[in-house]
């Protein structure tokens, strides 16, 4: 996925103070769901650049984060794909891999391309258990976060009740 960055216009919704004055974004949106959600939404903001570089100058934004996480926690366990590595798994963690990770989820993954794990007992993902990875990284060397198919149709179905909650 190409990164695409955002001019921000003037917005009535309060901005993160992390994200206050920032004029280049980028958001995992394709540009058809920014224009039928009527806006870029802050939870949907990946993050913004300070300056003229990438990854040095990337500031992610603490709404995004835990808006992503709060999904995930929410929908891994129901995630189809997450549910057959907890029955192959049987017992111990599963991991959510970003899919930016060179290597691909079943190679080796740096520890920033780790968004989280689930406990899974007996086959099954433990509802609850999620657990973030702070060390996990919305921009990197390797590009902007890339979630997994259904827990990305999560966090897309997930937006516009947010969006309607702050109406």
């Amino acid at each position: 996925m190409p990164i695409v960055p955002f001019g921000r216009r003037h917005n009535t919704e309060p901005q993160s103070p992390d994200m206050a004055g920032a004029r280049r974004v980028v958001s995992i949106l394709p540009p058809e769901r920014m224009q039928a959600l009527g806006g870029l939404p802050a939870e949907a903001i990946a993050g913004a650049f300070d300056g003229d570089g990438l990854v040095e100058t990337f500031r992610q934004n603490p709404r995004f984060v835990e808006f992503m996480h709060a999904v995930i926690r929410t929908a891994g366990p129901t995630d189809p794909d997450l549910q057959l590595a907890a029955q192959a798994q049987h017992d111990g963690w599963i991991y959510v891999i970003d899919l930016r990770t060179p290597e691909g989820p079943a190679g080796r993954v740096p520890p920033e391309d780790v968004i989280g794990a689930f406990e899974v007992r007996s086959g099954h993902v433990v509802p609850d258990s999620y657990q973030p990875n702070d060390a996990h990284r919305v921009f990197a060397a390797n590009g902007l976060v890339r979630l997994p198919r259904g827990l990305f149709e999560a966090f897309l179905e997930a937006l516009p009740r947010v969006s309607e909650s702050r109406a």
